[in-house]
């Protein structure tokens, strides 16, 4: 959550702001990615971090090959797993696996018409 509200600020800071916040997202998300490793990959705990995290690459640090990365890995994990999810989180995986498709698509094509 921390790694959220880093986001937050940088998605409306400028300058030295915006690098101080982003560097410290990006602290903290590597630092929840890591305390993520022991979860299943279609828990939508760590599947949420996933989404956020990829959107962070996107939006603020405009890295959307980075984004598109860990947003289809993510998935590709998730997907090689879904049949693994017990039915208290299905729901929620599904729908964040949903997001993470649907941003998929749109960035793909954003990098469609970019080129």
């Amino acid at each position: 959550m921390i790694a959220d509200y880093y986001r937050y600020i940088a998605e409306s800071a400028k300058g030295d702001k915006l690098k101080e916040v982003s560097d410290l997202a990006l602290e903290n998300y590597n630092k929840a990615i890591e305390a993520a490793k022991g979860l299943n990959s279609h828990n939508p705990i760590k599947l949420g971090l996933a989404l956020n995290f990829s959107v962070f690459y996107f939006e603020v640090r405009d890295d959307k090959d980075e984004a598109i990365k860990l947003a289809e890995k993510a998935l590709k994990e998730a997907n090689d797993n879904i049949d693994d999810v017990d039915d208290e989180h299905y729901r929620d995986s599904k729908g964040i696996i949903d997001l993470l498709t649907e941003n998929l698509e749109l960035w793909k094509d954003q990098e469609k018409d970019d080129d």
